[in-house]
Parts: C-alpha cells; structure tokens; sequence
C-alpha cells in the first residue's frame, strides 16, 4: 500500500510539472504566433496606408501641375471680399488671347465658428465656420480642369443638374456632426451631403453649384471670383497683365509660383510620411524578431530544465530500465519522446490561446501606430510554424538531458533511493 501511495504520489507530481511546463511553453507559442500575425498584419495595413496616401498626393500634385496655367481673378481687393462682378466678366476674359477656358464661382464665408477652436482648417480669428463654394457643374469642364475636388473619400461628386446637393471636407465632418448621405442646414436651407472630399489645401469648404449659390446668397447673375486658364504657363504673365489693365479695381493673381513651392511641399512631405512610417514598420519588424527569439529560447530552457530535473529525479528508475536491458539509445529515445510529447501539448494548447487572443497579445507586445488601422488575423503558417518550434524545442531541450541519462551507471542509479 505504501509502494503505491508513494507511486501514485511520484506520478502525480511528475504530471503537474509537465502540465505546468506545456502551460507555460503554450503561452510562449500563443506570444510567438501573435508576434508573427501582428507584424503580418503592420505590414499590410502600412501598405494600405503608404497606397492610400501616395493615391491621394498623385490626385493632389495632379491638380497642382494643372493650377500653374491658373490665374485668379477676385472681385474687390481682399480674399475674402464680399463684392461680386457680373457673370458678363466672364465672357469678356474668355475672348482675350491665350485664354482657354473661365471658370466661374462664387466663395462666400458661412457658418458661425466654434470658440477657440481651428478643425475647420481655417484661422481660429477666421469669421466663419466654413466657405460656400458655387461651381459650374459641368461634366467636361471637371475633367478637364478638375472644378470639384478629386479625393472623395466617402460618398460620391456632384452631379450635373443637382440643386439640393453638396460636397464637403472631411475637417467639416464634425462641425456638422453629418456624414455622406445626410443632411446639413446652410444659411436656413436643407442639404444633402452627397461626398466627403479631403484635400491639403480646400479643408473648410462646402461645394454646390453655382446656380444654387447664387440663390442662397442673393448673387442673381453674379460671381465672386473666377478661374482662369491661360494655354501654357509660358502665357501666364502675359494673360495675368491683360486682365490686371482691364479690370483695375479686381485682384489678379497667377498661381504658377505658388503652385511650384506648394508642389515641393507635398513632395517633401509626402517623402517624410513614408520614410515616418517605413520607420515606424521596421521597429514593430525588429521588435517582433526579438520577442520571437525569446519566447524560442524560453520555451527551450523549460522543457530543458524539466526533462534535466527529470533525470535526477528518476535516476534509480533509469538504472532499473538498463538493469533490465535497455540499452543508451533506447532511454534517449524514452527521454526525447517525453519532450516531443511536451512540446505538441504545449503547441496545440498555444495554438488555442492564440486564436482566441492574437489581437491583444500583438497590441500589447508590439503597440503600433496609433496611425495605423491594424487588423490580426492568424495565418494557417503561422500556426504550423508554432507548432512546429514547440516540438523541435521539446526534442532539442530533451537532447542533452537524455544523453545525461543513458550514461548513468545502473550499479549508481541502483545505490540511490
């Protein structure tokens, strides 16, 4: 009776450090495949990201390059004058030489600003919350001088004809606490947003048509500011100088050198963003490659210690098992066999933590951008990968201690209780 309490007793306590052992290694494998899906999915939505932002400066240089030819004219002396001129103006540019084409708007401050405060992209001092913004809505003229903005990032453009639509910038999303396909109130006038634009350089400006504008605003047969397009930059100053002599008392401004200086601009910046996050992606890749190793050699020195505590433990029982015959292969394969089985427990136990949890343990361990929208998924290899480290870590940490037990004497091993 006693032999077998003390045998039950040895068997039991040999169970709770194996179990304890493959809990711990499981735990390792679930932070190695979390590691692998986190860095995985850093990577894809970086790509996304860098795509998506590259997509959005070619759109926004694009409309740049085409700015060089433009010449604004404003009614009054200041930017945001409130004079108007007769839409007759507009023919009247429009039959000068070098001219290729007019484009009429209306931009008029609207809106009541929220203290202190500068979402809208414009001054926090600026009058108004946002600018209405009359243009043309005229299929060809868009395409060819892209009237609308070009980065509609929810929703869709306007289209010709409509009346009781808008476009507004993603800045002026929460002034009006309204999406694509809601409705926003304008000077006592209900809107429906039709699209969500962003754009680096029209951030507080809501679009309609030129028609609709000029009702809003009391503009019958009037506009505020006109665009217009020289047939090369070579004709800019010339054309510029024409309208300036005709039209003293507007303001007259070619837009070719601002354009090349904002051009450089999103260049620069749209170099440093990548270069930022390319930074950003090789720190979560080298982080991810050390937590990798750690939790490799981690659950190496485990099933290491357990199987080198092992051999001591069962010294007298490996002496019987050579007493009896067997020879020192055949107790290293008893020994490794005993770590192979330690390692598939321990990988199919991780591979369980992991599905259920990759998303918090490679947000906690890799903590990437806040900039980034990172979504984890595991991957059908890097759950055999997982698994497949567990199990070399269970034969590779049971090697030396195996070896360790077929040279133990049986004559020794018999001698010791």
């Amino acid at each position: 009776m006693l032999i077998l309490r003390r045998a039950f007793k040895c068997m039991w306590r040999r169970s709770f450090r194996t179990l304890l052992v493959s809990l711990i290694l499981a735990l390792c494998i679930a932070v190695f495949i979390s590691t692998i899906a986190g860095v995985d999915a850093s990577e894809a939505a970086t790509a996304e990201m860098l795509a998506e932002y590259r997509e959005a400066a070619e759109a926004t240089l694009e409309e740049t390059e085409q700015s060089m030819t433009e010449i604004m004219v404003i009614a009054g002396k200041r930017t945001l004058s409130l004079e108007s001129m007769d839409e007759d103006v507009a023919e009247e540019i429009s039959a000068m030489d070098d001219v290729a084409a007019v484009v009429p708007a209306i931009m008029q401050g609207s809106g009541e600003p929220e203290t202190g405060s500068s979402d809208t992209g414009g001054d926090k001092d600026d009058p108004f919350a946002y600018m209405v913004y009359g243009v043309p809505l005229d299929p060809d003229l868009d395409e060819e001088y892209h009237v609308l903005p070009v980065n509609i990032v929810d929703g869709r453009s306007l289209e010709e004809g409509e009346n009781t639509a808008v476009l507004i910038s993603r800045e002026l999303t929460d002034y009006f606490g309204a999406g694509a396909s809601d409705t926003i109130d304008i000077e006592g006038t209900s809107f429906e947003v039709v699209g969500i634009y962003t754009s680096t350089m029209m951030q507080n400006q809501v679009y309609m048509s030129l028609d609709t504008a000029q009702d809003l605003l009391g503009m019958e047969g009037e506009m505020s500011i006109l665009t217009v397009y020289a047939d090369s930059v070579s004709a800019v100053d010339d054309v510029a100088a024409e309208i300036q002599s005709a039209y003293p008392d507007f303001m007259v401004m070619a837009m070719a050198d601002m354009q090349a200086g904002f051009a450089e601009k999103i260049q620069q910046e749209q170099e440093w963003i990548i270069g930022s996050t390319n930074s950003n992606l090789a720190s979560i890749q080298s982080l991810g490659l050390g937590i990798t190793v750690a939790t490799g050699v981690i659950g190496l020195l485990l099933i290491f210690g357990l199987m080198f505590y092992t051999v001591r433990e069962r010294t007298k029982e490996i002496g019987t098992l050579k007493a009896l015959g067997f020879s020192n292969p055949d107790i290293i394969k008893q020994f490794v066999y005993e770590g192979l089985y330690i390692g598939l427990v321990g990988g199919a136990i991780g591979l369980a933590i992991a599905t259920v949890a990759a998303s918090l343990f490679s947000s906690w361990l890799l903590n990437p951008s806040e900039t980034l929208d990172v979504s984890v998924g595991i991957t059908l290899g890097s759950m055999l990968l997982g698994l497949v480290l567990a199990v070399v870590a269970g034969a590779l940490g049971s090697l030396y201690p195996a070896w360790r037990a077929s040279r133990v004497s049986p004559m020794e091993a018999l001698r010791r209780e």
